[in-house]
């Protein structure tokens, strides 16, 4: 009888550990659900406040960088750099998430197209050399870098204005 006591001990010692195990798998699972929750209800809450920033000229102000950026007025140009700065935040959001693997994706590709269409320009390469000092190097260079593979191309409006789009 004692001996039938140890092997059920033994038994239920072994199953102890084999339900743990899944118990634990569920646990980490949770976890990162948690996290990738978490970051996008960050994301999904940083772009509601992207949209408020940009406000409700982003449009016609977006058009004259890339066609008059002379012309813009300081009422123009306060919503372009509270819009520059959220960009760069959001870059630096989305950097912080990927190195904490939260951010499925890279993070330097993420802007490439809003980047080019608010930096490439006077205003914009003048806004990105004086907020140099105030950002973090490794951003600046990668907006740069993208924007020099860009510079090439022409903007969506010059393209259809000059009919390049045949």
């Amino acid at each position: 009888m004692h001996r039938i006591r140890e092997w059920v001990e033994l038994l239920s010692v072994i199953g102890l550990i084999i339900g743990i195990g899944p118990v634990i798998l569920q646990l980490r699972q949770n976890e990162e659900i948690l996290g990738f929750q978490i970051a996008t209800d960050l994301r999904v809450s940083r772009d509601n406040g992207r949209n408020v920033t940009r406000g409700e000229r982003y449009s016609t102000n977006l058009a004259m960088l890339q066609t008059t950026p002379e012309d813009m007025t300081d009422a123009e140009l306060v919503p372009f750099d509270a819009h520059a700065r959220s960009l760069i935040s959001e870059l630096d959001l989305r950097r912080m998430l990927a190195e904490e693997d939260n951010f499925k994706g890279n993070w330097r590709n993420w802007l490439m197209a809003e980047s080019y269409d608010l930096f490439n320009n006077r205003i914009g390469h003048a806004w990105l050399k004086i907020q140099g000092q105030a950002i973090d190097q490794e951003m600046i260079d990668e907006l740069e870098q993208q924007l020099g593979e860009c510079a090439s191309l022409p903007s969506f409006l010059k393209s259809v204005r000059e009919g390049q789009t045949q």
